[in-house]
């Protein structure tokens, strides 16, 4: 198999589309490829993509920036790379990859983990200035 990232994407928003995801998350995501694809270039063969080139993206004003410079907020951020995360381990379990490109660093969240709990505590830690008073 030799598709491009935005051909792979495609058939990975299907699949979740036959998995039932509701339309509200397919739309999230498909804006999480937009940005990924403009980094990395859609019509890059999705076998060229390796493990630099995903913790360059990690690091990337593409993801920790909105168009107007301003930072993307952190659970926007960890989304975004849960997205990309989930896609690539799909990749690989349907043959479209042989190797996992992600950096050793990546957290693997619930799809790693026995049991199926999440690892996303993380994400919303600190309480709006607005509730502190």
């Amino acid at each position: 198999m030799n598709e491009t990232l935005h051909q792979a994407a495609q058939a990975y928003l299907e699949h979740l589309r036959t998995q039932g995801k509701k339309e509200r998350t397919l739309y999230t995501y498909g804006k999480d490829f937009e940005q990924i694809e403009a980094f990395f270039g859609a019509e890059r063969k999705l076998s060229s993509v390796l493990i630099p080139h995903v913790g360059k993206f990690f690091k990337s004003d593409a993801l920790l920036k909105l168009p107007n410079g301003r930072e993307r907020s952190a659970p926007t951020v960890e989304k975004t790379k849960r997205v990309l995360r989930m896609f690539l381990i799909w990749a690989k379990e349907t043959g479209r990859i042989d190797k996992l490109p992600l950096p050793k660093d990546t957290p693997m969240g619930r799809s790693a983990k026995k049991g199926g709990e999440r690892d996303d505590k993380h994400d919303a830690i600190e309480a709006p200035a607005a509730e502190q008073s």
